[in-house]
């Protein structure tokens, strides 16, 4: 059984491992350990894990500002992944936002990255564009497409 539970700079390890295995270099999505540490030190900030007995199979990582919430990633280890893992760490960041008040998520999403169509599915709206946002290995610079949820009823 997977459970979702709150994580903290110390589990970085387990952090780290998923995002190795969950983003491809080339695109050059990752975050590295030390990007993680500096997002995790701060009050704003959140991460979730997704365990099953004895692993963390997945993660998600968002910060807030006043009523906003950002979701800076979700990641899921490949051998866990089309079972609903990102579904279930999305929307648990979804309830704790709404019960801490916030009125909206965002986030931003490589073009072309499949988890697009899972956003959307989700309630997600597309709503702007950062062009050249991404910078990969290849040479290409990807736009951000920023895409927003909101949590009002």
């Amino acid at each position: 059984m997977i459970r979702v539970v709150e994580g903290d700079a110390g589990d970085i390890a387990a952090l780290m491992t998923i995002m190795d295995d969950a983003f491809d270099p080339a695109y050059g999505e990752a975050w590295t350990a030390s990007q993680c540490l500096s997002a995790l030190v701060l009050p704003d900030c959140q991460l979730l894990l997704a365990r099953t007995d004895d692993d963390v199979c997945g993660f998600a990582l968002s910060r807030w500002v006043l009523d906003h919430e950002e979701l800076l990633m979700i990641g899921v280890a490949r051998r866990f992944q089309r079972q609903n893992i990102g579904k279930l760490l999305l929307s648990e960041t979804v309830v704790r936002a709404r019960c801490a008040g916030r009125t909206k998520i965002f986030l931003e999403v490589r073009d072309g990255n499949n988890a697009r169509d899972f956003y959307l599915k989700s309630g997600f709206n597309s709503i702007g564009r950062r062009k050249n946002y991404y910078k990969n290995a290849t040479g290409l610079s990807p736009d951000a497409i920023t895409m927003a949820l909101d949590l009002q009823y």
